[in-house]
């Protein structure tokens, strides 16, 4: 597993993440479920495992903090997001200095750690003034339980207002910008998102690299039994089919693609992000899935297929 710079910082990661989003915390709550997926993580050589104070209400920050345990703290790089409503009333989302200050708190309790290598600003929050964004996240490094701060799903000009109050104020930038992104859903290419992360030195990272499994080929011929999809009711997630119906043709013709030259598709759309340099945010429900999935890493890929695939 290589390790990869974000963008101008020092920060390094494996360049495949792990995420937990509906799967640990979500799919199940079983502190060994947790083991199993983090050890196999481990054991292939992801150093590097994203959270968020959302996923499973909070369960996944307690199960893969307690799976962390086992390992030396200063041997990996764990994230956590706060932002995202987790409640019913004001105080319970956004990015104001209340809610991310008592988000933060309880996202350090459920893990069982004294800080975090990155914590995210989950989603932009327009009734948040800037300077209380960037004051607030710098604050966190400055006590030292936040190594680095970054945004995700951001518009690109939320991150330029925010690039020039940091510099305004002469304190630290988000270094990291994590989206959706896959083969068949790539709007951070047209939104100017990919263009500032470039101009500016901020580090990419791609959830839902394989569209929800719709780029593994395993949906051609229907619903298949433990697919996300099948799964829809257990994870309180029904998106998606939505997600083919968005980008049918893109889908299809990346599996056609694939098909004509012979390559798995799950091994072209592991290393489609990494190409990109917007690296893969990976979840896998299942210990051999992951392994399959990484394998792809490895895979021999023609440059006649990549640019097969440009022209779709």
């Amino acid at each position: 597993m290589n390790y990869v710079r974000m963008g101008s910082s020092g920060l390094k990661l494996t360049e495949v993440t792990f995420g937990s989003a509906l799967t640990i915390g979500t799919e199940s709550v079983e502190q060994s479920y947790s083991d199993r997926m983090i050890d196999q993580a481990w054991n292939l050589g992801i150093r590097s495992f994203d959270l968020s104070n959302n996923y499973g209400s909070g369960e996944a920050e307690r199960l893969v903090g307690n799976s962390l345990k086992r390992y030396n703290r200063e041997e990996y790089v764990v994230s956590t997001k706060g932002s995202w409503p987790i409640g019913d009333t004001p105080y319970h989302k956004g990015l104001s200095r209340k809610h991310i200050m008592w988000a933060f708190e309880e996202s350090l309790k459920r893990m069982g750690m004294d800080y975090v290598d990155i914590y995210y600003a989950h989603r932009y929050d327009p009734e948040t003034p800037m300077e209380e964004i960037v004051r607030t996240f710098n604050h966190l490094i400055e006590s030292g339980r936040v190594r680095y701060w970054a945004t995700s799903e951001w518009p690109a000009e939320a991150l330029e207002e925010c690039h020039r109050t940091c510099e305004r104020l002469n304190l630290e930038k988000p270094v990291i910008e994590q989206c959706i992104y896959s083969f068949a859903v790539r709007k951070t290419e047209t939104n100017g998102v990919k263009d500032f992360c470039n101009r500016n030195g901020v580090g990419m990272l791609g959830f839902s690299p394989l569209c929800q499994g719709l780029l593994t080929g395993k949906y051609r011929n229907g619903i298949p039994e433990g697919s996300r999809a099948a799964k829809r009711e257990q994870l309180g997630y029904d998106k998606t089919m939505n997600f083919y119906a968005q980008n049918k043709e893109r889908i299809d013709g990346f599996i056609s693609v694939c098909d004509e030259y012979g390559i798995r598709p799950v091994d072209a759309a592991i290393q489609w992000g990494i190409r990109k340099e917007i690296y893969p945010v990976l979840g896998a429900s299942k210990p051999e899935q992951l392994t399959d999935t990484l394998s792809g890493l490895e895979a021999s890929i023609p440059e006649e297929l990549w640019t097969k695939l440009e022209s779709i």
